[in-house]
């Protein structure tokens, strides 16, 4: 396996459960019977093995060459089987790709300048900062300060940052955008962008259960919103807007949803 692809392994081996439940109800699809039977096996909230366990890490090496495998078309994956033992393209060849899709499928005046080479790290980021930008742009920013609000922002508190900030919030690097809203509200800006992003990916009753396991008391009032087309919903929208091709329809919210939680790991650690 590349690197980048054991070091997602080792996060999924690590990360909350319900982090790895929502990226297995993210890939499954009829593309591929491997996911259905992956998302059957697992579609219980308490079927996702421990956290360091010998059995969760296998999990996370069935959804990592999963993701490998949407983000490679069938014959490039075949070929590749024949020549070595891990075929599929390598993660960080994939979120790369995400984050130039989705920056070329923006308006030009809101895409972002890609660097040559950066690490996954960095990508995961990119990608996050452009969901970011697909939430935030042509909001004015009495709109941008709701949204801070809702995110448990102090009323004066958002509506200073959306005024300082605007659109522009969503361009603000990570530790940046950390001491700007604190890490709170951050995180919980993430976890309605995976909501989101699960919403319009899956359409599932199934979701608000996951959508409850990770917003909690917000979540209710949040999915209601989603619904009716309100807030976030342009995030939900967009995302799979970037998407071009059947696989990539999988592939892009996989990733975003990936660089979400990744990304929210690192808020902790700020």
């Amino acid at each position: 396996m590349d690197d980048s692809d054991e070091k997602l392994v080792e996060y999924l081996s690590e990360c909350r459960a319900v982090e790895l439940h929502t990226l297995i109800g993210l890939m499954e699809s009829t593309l591929s019977p491997s996911s259905e039977e992956l998302a059957e096996e697992h579609r219980a909230p308490g079927s996702i093995p421990r956290a360091r366990t010998k059995e969760r890490r296998q999990l996370a090496l069935s959804v990592v060459r999963l993701l490998k495998w949407y983000g490679s078309n069938a014959l490039a994956y075949g070929v590749r089987s024949l020549i070595r033992d891990e075929p599929g393209v390598a993660y960080h060849v994939i979120v790369r790709d995400v984050a130039t899709r989705t920056n070329g499928s923006l308006k030009k005046k809101d895409r972002a300048r890609l660097p040559r080479v950066a690490t996954v790290a960095e990508w995961e980021e990119i990608v996050v900062g452009l969901l970011f930008t697909a939430a935030f742009k042509e909001k004015s920013s009495e709109e941008i300060a709701t949204m801070l609000r809702e995110a448990g922002l102090g009323s004066d508190a958002a509506k200073r940052a959306a005024k300082t900030f605007g659109p522009g919030l969503a361009g603000l690097a990570l530790p940046v955008l950390v001491r700007t809203l604190g890490k709170k509200t951050v995180t919980i800006l993430l976890k309605k962008m995976v909501v989101a992003v699960m919403y319009r990916r899956t359409g599932k009753e199934a979701d608000k259960v996951l959508a409850g396991r990770l917003l909690g008391k917000l979540a209710q009032r949040f999915w209601a919103r989603l619904i009716s087309g309100l807030g976030w919903a342009i995030v939900a929208v967009d995302v799979l807007g970037f998407a071009t091709s059947l696989a990539s329809r999988i592939t892009v919210p996989t990733v975003a949803a990936t660089s979400v939680f990744r990304m929210k790991a690192r808020v902790r650690d700020i």
